[in-house]
């Protein structure tokens, strides 16, 4: 099977793991066995994980050979060079180690479909395409150890509840394994925007219990009541109603699409060139309710925000914008949507929606804006649509009510995510109270 060479490429420069938190992974790995005749690391990096563990025999598999070439390993460990979806040994008592993070939209799409579809036939599930590399590598590693085998990982703690990851949470539920989720308070990788966890995953505890801690600063860690970390429960996921939220716009790349004013005036662009544009809403005071011509030149604008979107999304482009476009550097287009594209500038334009809305927060919720100008939605700020006569700011009031932190999980740190489908079962539930039943 051919290698993907993005995957590979991005999965070699993970960052290696604190030797502190390595540690910490062997104290908890050991309150389940106390030791391990033989393990498994599959994206074993410099080899850091043989250290410290009580085990037999450790085995790694790298694909880069320069992240190991200098470690003096224990004479217990070794390490073999090659894809780990490669591997042909099974059994194991236990598969452990930070497996390499990879998005799916870097992942090679032939090499991608390839091993989902190997790792589906073998787990008996449909794996989603759109689920990150690591939960491949859950899905391997579930696969290699023993029918009592124990599946320790680092791992992003999103997989608890993103629908990406909904077939591995339902493989494991299906045999009804163990599952204990140790859930970092603080970030444990530099640069890293996720909140990461250790996960259990106990072959041999057929009980089907899922239960959620949090490792505090000092290492000691407690139990909480639901994955949220709150005492309520995580939104579901609901498909899009009457009222519906839609991701922002990617056009190709920000840094050539959208421009602060004084980009588009270095590139001698006029305002007929440009669309406004919403790109962030986090430098904006909380006060802000309404997105006015007056407030989006105070706080966009003159604030020197990415703030216009370049009108190339059709075949009517000014002499001007051509210019622009030509003295585009390929390096700054070099991107997965720039090139899947038959002009490499042209790009579906969405509606402005009525609503802006950023899926980022830290606390209680997020910014929301009535959008009177008719801005566009770009990145991680999502647009709320209806075709229905809506009273905007009764909505927007609506969602700026309800404490949103307590029902979602940590994204990174003190960040916090809401997914588009979480903030349509939020709309639905709205349509229903407030019209729906009118």
């Amino acid at each position: 099977m051919r290698e993907s060479k993005t995957a590979y490429e991005l999965a070699s420069s993970q960052v290696d793991t604190p030797r502190d938190v390595v540690s910490l992974f062997w104290e908890i790995t050991h309150k389940y066995r106390l030791h391990f005749s033989n393990i498994l690391d599959l994206g074993a990096g410099d080899g850091r994980f043989a250290f410290g563990g009580k085990f037999t025999q450790y085995e790694g598999i790298e694909i880069d050979p320069p992240r190991w070439a200098t470690i003096q390993l224990p004479k217990k460990a070794s390490i073999l060079q090659g894809c780990a979806f490669q591997h042909r040994g099974n059994g194991y008592d236990a598969c452990i180690g930070n497996p390499p993070y990879v998005r799916h939209h870097d992942l090679d799409e032939l090499w991608r479909d390839r091993i989902a579809t190997r790792l589906s036939k073998s787990a008996g599930v449909n794996i989603n395409r759109k689920c990150n590399l690591y939960v491949y590598f859950l899905f391997l590693a579930l696969i290699k150890v023993k029918s009592d085998g124990l599946v320790s990982t680092l791992v992003p703690y999103e997989w608890v509840s993103r629908p990406s990851a909904n077939p591995l949470r339902e493989y494991i539920k299906r045999n009804s394994w163990h599952v204990d989720i140790y859930r970092f308070s603080e970030p444990v990788f530099d640069d890293v925007l996720t909140t990461c966890s250790i996960t259990i995953i106990d072959k041999r505890n057929r009980d089907g219990k899922w239960n959620y801690f949090q490792i505090a600063e000092s290492g000691n860690f407690s139990e909480l009541n639901q994955m949220t970390g709150s005492r309520h429960n995580i939104l579901p996921y609901q498909k899009r109603g009457k009222i519906w939220a839609m991701r922002g716009m990617s056009p190709g790349t920000q840094k050539v699409f959208t421009l602060t004013e004084g980009e588009r005036i270095h590139a001698g662009l006029r305002l007929s060139d440009v669309l406004p544009c919403v790109t962030s809403l986090r430098h904006i005071p909380k006060f802000l309710s309404r997105l006015t011509w007056k407030t989006f030149k105070r706080h966009f604008v003159d604030a020197g925000a990415k703030c216009w979107l370049i009108k190339s999304h059709s075949n009517s482009i000014s002499p001007r914008l051509r210019v622009y476009l030509g003295n585009v550097p390929k390096t700054q287009r070099d991107t997965w949507t720039c090139n899947s594209r038959p002009s490499w500038f042209i790009y579906p334009l969405a509606k402005a929606p009525c609503l802006l809305i950023s899926t980022g927060f830290t606390a209680f919720g997020p910014k929301i804006l009535v959008n009177s100008i008719k801005a566009h939605a770009v990145g991680s700020i999502c647009g709320v649509y209806s075709n229905d006569g809506i009273a905007w700011s009764q909505l927007q009031k609506y969602l700026q009510r309800i404490d949103l932190e307590k029902r979602v999980v940590p994204h990174s740190n003190q960040l916090k995510k809401i997914e588009i489908r979480q903030l349509n079962a939020v709309l639905n539930k709205y349509w229903l109270e407030r019209i729906g039943h009118a």
